[in-house]
Parts: structure tokens; C-alpha cells; sequence
């Protein structure tokens, strides 16, 4: 009944004002004040009366909340990036001269040393050169011998002498000079490895600049990515990480082999070299792969899931644990200060000791102070 005395006279006063348009300012804003301090008791007294409803009515359901303990265990924070497989070798085969291919000697998956002949292209014609250029040399060292021999008995001139030793060594670098050419013909394996890929058929012809076979060295494997310039410095040698290879479906742990000194000045990166030597996988150049690399660990810390951690008004994180005062379920507020997050997990630096259960479930729809039904 009181409520409704007051409401009347507020609007009793608010219909003086519409009417009485010729009060000076002062009395109006004397009349707004008035105004307020009536609202505002309404408001207070019906807040009142709000929770003497809500404590009386036993019919009323209270917020239905789940509750989790807060965890103390180690935390681990990784910067996540991508990076690509790349082995010891792997080496496109070029002709250093133009030809028919005439035979292949390895076949696609064959294992070869450096320098083992991989195929040979038809060499005929520098091969009927060399074999007359050989018997023109025979000749010419035939000759020189007997020319040295009468020089040193002191017969015949020095001009014969000199022409014939000048013919022999001509022939000879021309037949060294051939053999080079020869050879070009011949092409060889420039590292060890598994033999990926052949080119041509025999029958077909091999240029320069045109490659024929492909050679590829995995006695060492790793994976070669670029991070930001910002964790030079925090990204070791033997840093943990892990590696997910999305195509293979395999995850691995492994270590940061090596750490790059240069900084990329175009995108202010660094390489890091990852460990791949004792990973059992189809690794193959290129793949691609999601590199975890571990820049921060804690032994034991008080960790929360990010999303039950809440901001208020003034910029302070909070989350909503719950007392247990007569036998009733009370909602409290705790101001945390938190630290570093990896994957909806939290650090809680201050705030919480680990001993205490956090609403997890519904904390979204209750405030502090509020009693609340715990779901089991």
C-alpha cells in the first residue's frame, strides 16, 4: 500500500511540472532532485522486498550450476607455425650436353652412390674421333721416341726433334679434350641417395636445362620453417616440439635441431631447423607439417579453462567459485590475476590457491552472492 502512496505522488509532482511552466529554473531542478531520492527508494525498497519473496517462496527454482576443481599441474605454452620437409639432398640431373638417350642403368627407386652412371647418351661420333685422334697420337709418340733417341746420339737436327714432340703433346691434349666430351655423354649420380624420378625413355633425346633424373638423399630428414624475430633468444637447440603431419594423420615429439642466426629483414623471421632423424614416417620433400614449438613451461602452476574466466566493468578478470554457508551453495566472486594461455587453458597467477571448486557450467547466468542448486 505504501508503494502505491508513492507511486501516486510522483506522478501527482511529475503532472505539477508539465503544468507549472513558468517555475524558475532552481525549483525545477529542486523538483528533479526530489524526483530521484523518491526513485531511488522505490528501487531500493523493491529490491528489498525482491529478496523477501525469494526467500519465502519454496516453490522457486534456483539456478542450476556445474562445478570443477581447480587444477594444479604443469602448464606448457608453444608457439604454433608451419613448416616444410627438406632432406641432406635432393638433386635435379641436367645433361651437360645434348643427346639421344641410348640406355638407363638404374630404374625409379633405385639406391645409388655418388658417381654411379644413371644413364648414357649416344656418344658415336666423338667416339670415332677419339679412336682416330688414339692413332694419331700412337703414331706421334712413335715418332718423338725415335726422334729422342737420335737427338740424344746427336743425329738428325733439333728442329725435328722439337716438331715431333710438339706433334705428340698436341694429340695428347686433343685426346685428354675428347675424353672430357666423352664423358659428358656418360651422366652420373652427383650424390648418394634413392633414384625419385627418371625423365626421358630410352629413344629420346636429353638437352641442357632439361632435367632427367631426380636423386634424393633421406639419411638426413628435417623440417625447415621460419618464426617471428620476437623469440630469438627463447627458441633453442634441443627445444621440445611436436609435429602433426595433417596428410599423414601422425603426430611426433622431437627437438629443435638448430637455430638460425640470420634475421629475414623482409618479414623479421628466423629459420629453425627440426629434427626428423628418428621419426619412422613416409616423409617426403615439401610435405608439409604443424609445427608446436614449446616457448614456455611451467613445473606446477593453478590453471583454469580460459572460458570461465570473466572481466568486469573495471577491466578486472574474475571467475565465481562457490562456499558452503548453512547448508546452502553461495556464489563468490575472485578477482585473478592471470598469465600466459595455450589452448582454452589459462595460468591463474594470483587469485586462487588450487584447493577450491570454480562454476564451470552456468556461471554466466548467476552473480555473486546468489544460492544456487549444484548439479551432481
Amino acid at each position: 500500500m505504501k508503494n502505491w502512496i508513492l507511486i501516486i505522488g510522483i506522478a501527482t509532482i511529475a503532472y505539477s511540472c508539465g503544468t507549472e511552466n513558468t517555475d524558475g529554473l532552481a525549483e525545477l531542478k529542486e523538483r528533479k532532485d526530489s524526483l530521484k531520492s523518491l526513485y531511488d527508494d522505490i528501487a531500493e525498497q523493491i529490491a528489498v522486498i525482491d529478496q523477501q519473496i525469494k526467500a519465502a517462496d519454496t516453490t522457486a527454482r534456483l539456478p542450476l550450476v556445474t562445478l570443477n576443481n581447480v587444477e594444479v599441474k604443469p602448464f606448457n605454452h608453444f608457439v604454433e607455425v608451419q613448416g616444410a620437409v627438406e632432406t641432406g639432398g635432393n638433386a635435379l640431373i641436367y645433361p651437360e650436353t645434348p643427346g639421344t638417350v641410348i640406355a638407363i642403368l638404374v630404374k625409379e627407386g633405385s639406391t645409388v652412390n655418388k658417381g654411379d652412371v644413371i644413364m648414357k647418351l649416344d656418344a658415336d661420333v666423338l667416339q670415332s674421333t677419339l679412336t682416330e685422334v688414339e692413332t694419331q697420337y700412337n703414331l706421334a709418340k712413335d715418332i718423338y721416341e725415335k726422334q729422342e733417341r737420335l737427338w740424344k746420339d746427336k743425329i738428325g737436327s733439333e728442329v725435328q726433334y722439337l716438331q715431333a714432340k710438339n706433334n705428340k703433346e698436341a694429340l695428347e691434349q686433343k685426346m685428354k679434350t675428347i675424353k672430357q666430351q666423352v664423358g659428358m655423354y656418360v651422366i652420373k649420380a652427383p650424390i648418394s641417395g634413392v633414384v625419385d624420378e627418371i625423365m626421358p625413355k630410352v629413344g629420346e633425346a636429353a638437352m641442357p636445362g632439361m632435367p632427367v633424373a631426380r636423386v634424393i638423399n633421406y639419411s638426413e630428414t628435417y623440417i625447415k620453417a621460419d618464426v617471428s624475430e620476437k623469440y630469438v633468444g627463447v627458441l633453442k637447440e634441443g627445444t621440445l616440439v611436436n609435429v602433426k603431419f595433417s596428410t599423414l594423420g601422425q603426430e611426433f615429439q622431437t627437438k629443435v635441431k638448430r637455430v638460425a642466426d640470420f634475421i629475414n629483414p623482409s618479414n623479421r623471421s628466423f629459420k629453425i631447423y627440426i629434427d626428423l632423424a628418428n621419426i619412422k614416417a613416409d616423409l617426403r620433400p615439401n610435405l608439409l607439417a604443424d609445427i608446436s614449438v614449446r616457448d614456455f613451461a611451467l613445473d606446477t602452476a593453478v590453471v583454469l579453462p580460459s572460458s570461465v574466466i570473466q572481466q568486469d566493468r573495471n577491466g578486472n578478470d574474475y571467475v565465481y567459485i562457490i562456499e558452503n554457508n548453512s547448508n546452502q551453495n553461495r556464489v563468490k566472486k575472485v578477482v585473478v590475476k592471470v598469465g600466459a594461455s595455450y589452448q582454452n587453458e589459462t595460468v591463474i597467477i594470483d587469485g586462487l590457491k588450487g584447493n577450491e571448486q570454480y562454476i564451470d557450467k552456468g556461471s554466466r547466468s548467476v552473480q555473486e552472492g546468489d544460492v544456487v542448486e549444484v548439479k551432481k
